[in-house]
């Protein structure tokens, strides 16, 4: 289940939230069930363009609202990554940076490449 708040600047109709958390869902089958909010906000003073808290089964993605849509994609499949990691019980920081680092490189580039092709909710 995916909640949004906030202030939506970024991506305001969705209309690349919505594509990318379906399709990294089905390349995560892991999420399925979870409760994912994702709170667009000003994090200007943060030092981050996104962080993760978890409570209990319930997931708050922060994500910064003043970025553009590249940065944007990457740092949503950061964050779900850290989403996946914590539910497959991986807790070593430095291999959850890593390998979140390396995904949202990867995954962003595989996203825009469907959707620019008009094929954003295909299986991996």
């Amino acid at each position: 289940m995916l909640y949004t708040t906030g202030e939506w600047k970024v991506d305001p109709n969705k209309d690349i939230t919505f594509p990318l958390v379906r399709w990294l869902f089905k390349l995560f089958p892991i999420l399925d069930g979870s409760e994912i909010e994702i709170n667009q906000v000003d994090l200007g003073d943060e030092f981050a363009f996104g962080f993760c808290q978890q409570d209990d089964e319930e997931f708050l993605i922060h994500v910064h609202n003043r970025m553009d849509l590249t940065e944007y994609v990457k740092t949503l499949i950061h964050e779900i990554t850290h989403v996946r990691q914590t539910l497959d019980g991986i807790t070593d920081s430095n291999a959850r940076e890593d390998e979140a680092y390396h995904l949202e490189e990867t995954l962003s580039k595989a996203f825009w490449d469907r959707y620019k092709s008009g094929t954003p909710n295909v299986e991996s």
